[in-house]
């Protein structure tokens, strides 16, 4: 990076003595100053993008034209300055463009391979998981009653525990989307109020609900979204303080049921905001990290989107972001299953 940085500064520092010095001798040395110019300028957008790119260009078009303008006065030499000058932004705009886009592309050709990678990984847990389970689950069953009785509400958390990390890894290991039922989202979460009350009030903090009347049919898999939804419930519930409040909030917009969990925690730092939906991050001393980046890459396969908003004072806002129901997808959706119901029928 410095190493760059010094290249275009004293790249750009001797062609523009070069240019002050000998401007006004033999016109060729004028015609190879333009030319040299174009040295740092390419190199400034090939390295660091268009926005860099086109603020060197600037720099470098003053220290090219001033020169010129104060010894030469014709409207002949003023115009081929600025011709000059629109070549070099033309110049600097494409290749700013070109290296932007190369670099969008590898950003995403990255998280491709790290989201290919995590669901092999995620394959490999979950069946070491699941065994695990199974054979804490055959222990515990096979125990007497007044056995290790003190030990077996700790086994059980730590069961419970062990099948959420489970249930998120598996949002990972499958594909999202496909065929998905129509389901009004005001009447999944208020059957889930009284959990969310019941989880809230352990802790000292109240839950209330400002949900949209009519509801919000919504094009969703019950399990996932739901999975997801309590999440961001547990962890407003979480990060409250006895005595504060979360909101439960429902509103459409657009194309959209917006479902948003608002808290008065201490929220989220600045320095971790760019973090939050990536793998394995959390601040949770007993979490995993894989809730909130599990749950945006669900939404995002069924066209949805889990977002973070800052609130000025303190506190969070997290929305989930659901397709809503639309007639066409309805009508496509029923036909299918009609479709896949005759052809059972006709295996039969």
């Amino acid at each position: 990076m410095i190493v760059k940085i010094l290249t275009l500064i004293l790249l750009t520092g001797f062609i523009t003595a070069e240019h002050v010095l000998y401007h006004n001798t033999v016109r060729g040395i004028h015609v190879l100053h333009q030319q040299l110019f174009f040295i740092p300028l390419i190199l400034a957008s090939f390295w660091y993008g268009l926005r860099v790119g086109v603020t060197i260009t600037t720099a470098i078009s003053l220290l090219y034209v001033i020169p010129v303008v104060l010894h030469n006065k014709e409207a002949s030499s003023q115009l081929v300055v600025m011709t000059q000058i629109c070549i070099y932004f033309s110049v600097a705009i494409l290749i700013g463009w070109l290296s932007d886009r190369k670099r969008r592309e590898q950003s995403r050709l990255f998280q491709k391979e790290r989201s290919t990678a995590l669901r092999k990984a995620s394959s490999a847990l979950i069946f070491i998981i699941q065994d695990i389970i199974l054979h804490i689950e055959n222990i515990y069953a096979g125990g007497d009653e007044g056995e290790n009785s003190s030990k077996r509400g700790d086994i059980e958390t730590e069961i419970s525990r062990l099948k959420r990390l489970l249930e998120t890894l598996t949002q990972f290991n499958k594909p999202q989307g496909g065929v998905t039922l129509a389901n009004n989202l005001n009447d999944l979460i208020l059957d889930r109020i009284p959990v969310y009350h019941q989880s809230a009030a352990s802790k000292g903090v109240k839950v209330e609900t400002d949900l949209k009347q009519g509801g919000c049919p919504s094009m969703i898999t019950t399990e996932s979204v739901l999975m997801i939804i309590d999440s961001v419930v547990d962890n407003a519930i979480d990060f409250s303080k006895r005595g504060q409040s979360i909101i439960l909030r429902l509103k459409r917009k657009g194309d959209f049921c917006l479902f948003e969990v608002e808290d008065f925690g201490p929220g989220v730092s600045k320095e971790n905001e760019t973090k939050l939906f990536t793998v394995f991050f959390t601040t949770k001393s007993d979490g995993y990290g894989l809730s909130l980046s599990s749950g945006r890459k669900v939404l995002r396969d069924l066209g949805g989107d889990l977002l973070y908003n800052s609130k000025e004072n303190a506190g969070s806002i997290f929305t989930v972001k659901i397709p809503r129901e639309s007639p066409e997808q309805k009508v496509q959706e029923y036909d299918t299953s009609e479709t896949e119901g005759e052809v059972l029928q006709e295996r039969a």
